[in-house]
């Protein structure tokens, strides 16, 4: 079995899908069981789905219609973003036990992730409420599917924590660095752990971790019915070992994720959806820069080392925001299937 880096499954693979118009879900009302099907995305919404990537007929029960959907402030999104996450996959061969977790400080507009598959737990569970927050990524299986096989995947991860204020000893457990900076902000925190080399080593057999920032939360006009909500970041990415994605050392992988979401109501509380029918699905691009890849390929071969570079766009990526810059040929693309949040603090 092909291992890899579940973070891997946040950053690449082939685009695919097709959004229906607008007006598809409008002069209906869902049932409160049928919203709650739909913010809490099982594997099995694989199964209900499985012709879209060729074109087929959306099921209407997927789809959050207008009577049904509801406009958010970005505060609230970032108030239930920030924090800690602990993360995990579902429906892998073995459903991987990884070290998996995201901070978000969204303060500072910046998150870090990092997967370990070394057998370890950084975050420890305290036994979340019931009604914790989830940021749920679906997966389906078909043409273009990174790692390759038929199996869906879910990376969920749950909110364990509303602040960021133990982020520099997680961190510190997690890859037994020591931080200098005090007071660190994430983005110093993975400037110290990019320094180190810490990417260049082998801290377990498949491990990535990744840097977001800006992160950006903004408001959609719909023709019809309440706002909607952006959601979306500049990324880098790190990683090695045994992951589908063959990381080159000391070569980081750019790009952006981005998506727009519908919101909703149900008994358990609110969320934001980003599915086919409902806003925008969530895409992440990325690729590595020509020029530093190209330094380190130099290297390589001054040292008699033989390697393959992936082609990118020279222009590399832009850091001051979200674009919809189209991707160049050789670099990474994927939508997801469905994205759901909450229930919103």
């Amino acid at each position: 079995m092909k291992n890899y880096s579940p973070l891997i499954m946040l950053v690449v693979c082939c685009a695919f899908g097709l959004l229906p118009s607008p007006s598809f879900g409008q002069g209906r009302t869902l049932t409160d069981a049928q919203l709650d099907a739909i913010v809490h995305p099982t594997l099995g919404y694989c199964s209900t789905q499985s012709s879209q990537p060729n074109g087929g007929r959306i099921d209407a029960a997927s789809i959050i219609p207008t009577a049904n959907a509801r406009a958010f402030p970005a505060d609230r999104i970032a108030k239930t973003l920030n924090g800690v996450w602990q993360g995990q996959v579902i429906g892998d061969d073995k459903d991987l036990v990884v070290d998996y977790f995201w901070i978000i400080d969204t303060k500072n507009n910046e998150g870090l992730a990092i997967a370990l598959r070394n057998g370890k737990q950084t975050v420890p569970n305290p036994r979340p409420t019931a009604n914790a927050p989830k940021f749920t990524f679906v997966v389906c299986a078909h043409d273009g599917y990174v790692p390759g096989k038929e199996t869906p995947m879910i990376h969920e991860f749950v909110k364990v924590a509303d602040s960021v204020a133990d982020a520099p000893q997680i961190l510190e457990k997690a890859t037994g660095l020591k931080f200098q900076k005090t007071q660190p902000k994430l983005s110093d925190l993975w400037q110290e752990i990019v320094a180190s080399g810490y990417f260049n080593s082998m801290p377990a057999i498949a491990f990535a971790g990744g840097m977001f920032k800006p992160m950006q939360i903004g408001s959609v006009a719909n023709a019809i019915g309440p706002a909607g909500v952006s959601l979306g970041w500049n990324g880098e990415y790190r990683g090695g070992g045994a992951t589908a994605i063959q990381y080159m050392t000391g070569v980081p992988i750019t790009g952006i994720e981005h998506g727009e979401f519908v919101g909703t109501s149900t008994k358990s509380g609110d969320y934001l959806v980003a599915s086919p029918g409902n806003g925008k699905l969530w895409r992440v691009e990325a690729g590595i820069k020509m020029e530093a890849s190209s330094k380190v390929e130099a290297s390589r071969k001054g040292k008699g080392e033989a390697g393959s570079l992936a082609q990118a766009d020279s222009k590399g990526y832009s850091r001051g925001g979200i674009s919809d810059a189209a991707v160049q040929s050789g670099s990474y693309c994927m939508d997801f299937d469905d994205v759901t949040l909450g229930p919103l603090n």
